[in-house]
């Protein structure tokens, strides 16, 4: 099956179903909460005030302690359990820090969407492989890796608030490849998860690269491995992305998409890309998953 969607995400007009008529109009997406808004103007301020931001991220008594423990992953790799923001702040850096409101507020927003824990703990797992795989074999920021791996798949939750049917459509396509459910998405919905997932990441300003990232998965082999010429950046990031999505996919098998075609090329061209071999990589996953079963137990 052909994949001929247009993926330029500055230009795409929607169409909603409602009941037996079809009127165009663009899909809710949420906006950027305030709380991020006053972090960044804070942040670009000459003289940065940290009392302030961390004033500001203390007011909020649930962001606070999901902002702690997503500080405490094992992915972050941190020598020392952080019991404050300050502490945080002081040993990643107010970037990622934000990197990482972002990543817990977006699930937040979505709280009214019909999706298991299971779907955030998978975004959480692919965003913390992106950032060690990043970090190991690419020049990118590292956050923007994570930021990837978490929007990676938010898209869904922009569909699910949007359509009343498309939870039972992802319950019956879940588990095809990329590129057949972007055309199943627009066969049905008239768009598709993966430009809604880049839509979210456009409209909370988290950088081109981002946002094009997570669009892209649909044709990622073809980015890849040269066909769709794209900056390094993105390149990478989307290399990172297949493989770390491929890793996660064995360990949660809820969301594992069984072996095809479209998967084994896009692995394939991302390990080229990255200049790893099919043992490292082997060792790589088995190592990783090892990991992840670690975390569970924990």
């Amino acid at each position: 099956m052909r994949l001929t969607s247009h993926f330029d995400i500055s230009i795409v007009r929607f169409i909603k179903p409602t009941g037996e008529n079809m009127k165009p109009n663009q899909l809710i997406i949420p906006p950027k909460p305030g709380i991020l808004l006053e972090i960044q103007a804070l942040m670009q301020q000459q003289d940065v005030d940290l009392v302030k931001i961390t004033r500001l991220i203390k007011q909020d008594v649930a962001l606070y302690a999901v902002l702690l423990s997503s500080v405490n992953s094992p992915w972050l790799g941190l020598r020392q359990e952080v019991k404050s923001v300050e502490t945080a702040i002081s040993l990643m850096g107010l970037e990622r820090v934000l990197s990482l409101l972002q990543a817990v507020i977006i699930r937040s927003c979505f709280k009214g969407a019909p999706l298991l824990d299971s779907f955030w703990d998978t975004a959480s797992d692919v965003a913390g492989i992106c950032q060690t795989l990043a970090s190991k074999y690419t020049h990118v920021k590292a956050d923007d890796a994570y930021s990837v791996g978490m929007l990676h798949n938010a898209g869904v939750a922009v569909m699910l608030t949007n359509f009343e049917n498309y939870n039972q459509f992802l319950n019956t396509h879940n588990r095809k490849p990329a590129n057949e459910l972007c055309v199943y998405e627009r066969q049905t919905f008239h768009t598709d998860h993966y430009l809604q997932g880049a839509l979210l990441a456009k409209a909370w300003y988290m950088g081109n690269n981002i946002s094009l990232t997570v669009r892209y998965q649909p044709i990622a082999q073809s980015v890849l491995d040269g066909s769709k010429e794209m900056p390094a950046d993105i390149c990478q990031l989307l290399a990172v992305l297949t493989l770390a999505k491929d890793i996660s996919g064995e360990y949660q098998h809820y969301w594992k998409v069984e072996e095809n075609k479209f998967n084994t090329q896009c692995i394939t061209a991302a390990l080229e890309y990255l200049n790893i071999s099919e043992e490292e990589y082997k060792d790589l996953k088995e190592d990783t998953i090892n990991d992840l079963m670690e975390n569970q137990v924990a």
